[in-house]
C-alpha cells in the first residue's frame, strides 16, 4: 500500500469531497484496509484563476511548499483538490520532485470509457482552467471538441463557484447553474472544477456529466492500492451518490 498526499484547501470543501470519494470507493472492510493519506489543507494559496488572468500573486511557491511538506510526511504521489492548480504541475514535479496524479488526464480517460462516441465536451471550469488549456489541450489531442461558452455563461459559472460553493450559498445557486446548463449544447458534460461536483446531486439525469474529482479519487485509490478497484464498489458508489 502506497501513501497519497492532498494538496487541498483550493477550497476546503472542494477538499473535503476528494477525501470522501477516496473513502466511498475504497473498498475497506475496516479501518486498517484505508489507505494512509496525507491532507495539507493550505487555504492561504494565493487563487489560481487569478494569477493566470494577470489578476494575482503566483501561487506556485505556496504549492512546491505543500508538495514538499507532503514528500517530507512520506507521500508517494500528490492528489490536487483543484482542477485549475494543475496548470503548475510540471513546475511543481520538477521542484519538489514529487509525482502528482493529474486530475484532466484521468478523467478524459474515463470519459473516452465511458462515452466513447462523445465529441462535443463541455468543460465545465473556472476561466483560468479555461484559458490556461488544461483540459482543452487533451481533448483536441484526442480529436474531440471542448465546447465554447459566450462570455456572459462563463462569468455565471464563476458566481456558481466563487459566491455560491466557497461562499457557502450552494443551494441559493442551484437554479443559477441549472438555467447555465440549459445554454449549454454538449454530448457530455465535464465537471472541471473541483467545487463544481457540489452541484450534481440537484442536477437531473439528462445532462451527462463526468465528476474530474471521482476520477482522481479512483485514480488515486488504484495508485495507493496498487490494483484496479473493484466495479461492485464503484457501481455502489455510483447509485449512491451520482444518480
Amino acid at each position: 500500500m502506497k501513501t497519497l498526499g492532498i494538496i487541498g484547501g483550493m477550497g476546503p470543501l472542494a477538499t473535503a469531497d476528494l477525501y470522501k470519494k477516496i473513502i466511498d470507493i475504497t473498498p475497506a472492510t475496516c479501518d486498517q484496509e484505508h489507505l494512509h493519506i496525507v491532507i495539507d489543507s493550505y487555504a492561504q494559496i494565493e487563487d489560481r484563476t487569478k494569477f493566470i488572468m494577470g489578476e494575482g500573486e503566483s501561487p506556485l511557491p505556496k504549492l512546491i511548499q505543500s508538495a514538499k511538506l507532503l514528500k517530507n510526511a512520506g507521500c508517494d504521489a500528490m492528489l490536487m483538490a483543484c482542477n485549475t492548480a494543475h496548470y503548475f504541475a510540471p513546475s511543481i514535479e520538477k521542484e519538489a520532485g514529487v509525482k502528482i496524479l493529474h486530475i484532466a488526464k484521468v478523467t478524459i480517460d474515463a470519459l473516452q470509457k465511458k462515452y466513447p462516441h462523445a465529441k462535443n465536451i463541455a468543460v465545465i471550469a473556472t476561466s483560468g482552467t479555461k484559458k490556461a488549456g488544461v483540459y482543452d489541450q487533451i481533448l483536441k489531442e484526442r480529436g474531440l471538441k471542448s465546447v465554447d461558452f459566450s462570455k456572459e455563461t462563463q462569468d455565471v459559472i464563476m458566481e456558481c463557484i466563487y459566491k455560491g460553493v466557497k461562499a457557502g450559498k450552494l443551494e441559493e445557486y442551484v437554479p443559477v447553474f441549472y438555467e447555465v446548463l440549459s445554454n449549454i449544447e454538449a454530448d457530455v458534460y465535464l465537471a472541471g472544477c473541483t467545487e463544481i461536483p457540489m452541484f450534481l446531486p440537484f442536477i437531473s439525469s439528462e445532462y451527462k456529466f463526468i465528476d474530474a474529482t471521482f476520477e482522481l479519487a479512483k485514480a488515486g485509490v488504484e495508485f495507493g492500492l496498487e490494483k484496479r478497484v473493484f466495479w461492485l464498489n464503484l457501481a455502489r458508489y455510483l447509485a449512491k451518490f451520482l444518480f
